[in-house]
């Protein structure tokens, strides 16, 4: 026994002298009762846990570089354990990040309204029939965001939809369409403003803008987005213009407890409309526990009977 467990510490020691990395592990885990709208007015018991790895190295001359990847179980589907991440690699240098591999670029900047936790925006049942958003948005490239004096700048490129980590650059197939944003958030005065656009090689296009700042001791953000779409969109018909306009306004209480209020209203080229409110309240425990209550109103134009008011209440913990 006594030669084993020097065998392991000798390992250790070793391991230890020789890393140059740093790994990290953290958590999270979500309990939520949620009733939902729509048919039946279904409600749920719902249940979910993340374990999240983080690895980090700077290198001689202060280039870090990092990755992470998590594994689940999810809380809005049964028996769900899923791994994700890990299909791209961070560089940071100067007050730069580059991100390569699996890239997300910003279809939707601008659009705002949405404040519930993961739980309630994950498994309401409500669903608009408008639409928003590109077909896709997210494969394998790269994603730029730098410091320029007081504003920041990023710029996501996507050269091609249809891989994450591993795939042909600048492919001619069919689906294997490119795509890229480009947004800059800057502070003017007491307020903070954010606008982008973006492109896709499918012919769909869209830009946005917000604008942030204090008001009436909490914090207030609007935001419009215009987004234009193809009517192979699985809402649309018509191929046109979707029109999203947006606001929040986040308080806090006191020290531990935050009122948010979202509003949203969206229409697009079907001439269909559909408006969304929010309301969350949530309370902090100590030790990472957070207690919320979260209601969601939908109404307009909506797929059949997923219109009105769903509620949910839960934990979640941040570990």
């Amino acid at each position: 026994m006594k030669k084993l467990i020097t065998a392991i510490s000798a390992i250790g020691a070793a391991f230890t002298a020789t890393a140059h990395a740093d790994i990290s592990v953290s958590g999270s885990s979500n309990v939520a009762y949620i009733s939902a709208a729509g048919t039946g007015d279904t409600e749920y018991l719902a249940v979910g846990n993340t374990v999240d790895f983080a690895m980090s190295a700077t290198t001689g001359n202060g280039i870090g570089i990092s990755s992470s990847l998590s594994l689940s179980t999810d809380y809005d589907n049964n028996n769900s354990d899923t791994a994700t991440g890990g299909r791209s690699v961070t560089f940071t240098t100067g007050g730069a990040t580059i991100v390569v591999g699996d890239v997300e670029f910003s279809d939707t900047i601008g659009s705002v309204g949405g404040v519930v936790n993961g739980p309630l925006d994950d498994a309401s049942l409500l669903n608009t029939s408008v639409a928003a958003g590109f077909n896709d948005d997210d494969g394998m490239g790269v994603e730029l965001t730098t410091a320029m004096g007081s504003a920041s700048l990023n710029i996501s490129y996507v050269s091609n939809d249809d891989f994450d980590n591993y795939g042909i650059v600048n492919s001619s197939g069919a689906g294997d369409d490119a795509g890229m944003s480009a947004s800059i958030t800057m502070p003017f005065g007491a307020y903070s403003a954010t606008i982008g656009v973006a492109d896709s090689d499918t012919g769909e296009s869209s830009s946005g803008a917000s604008v942030s700042g204090s008001f009436g001791g909490g914090t207030a953000t609007i935001g419009y987005s215009n987004q234009t779409l193809l009517a192979s969109h699985g809402d649309l018909t018509t191929a046109g213009d979707s029109e999203i306009v947006g606001a929040t306004y986040v308080m806090s209480m006191d020290a531990d407890t935050t009122i948010s209020l979202g509003y949203q209203h969206a229409k697009d080229s079907d001439s269909e409309s559909a408006t969304q409110t929010d309301l969350s309240v949530e309370r902090a425990l100590g030790g990472g526990a957070t207690v919320y209550l979260d209601i969601r109103n939908l109404t307009g134009d909506t797929a059949a009977n997923l219109d009105g008011t769903a509620i949910a209440f839960g934990t979640s913990v941040a570990f």
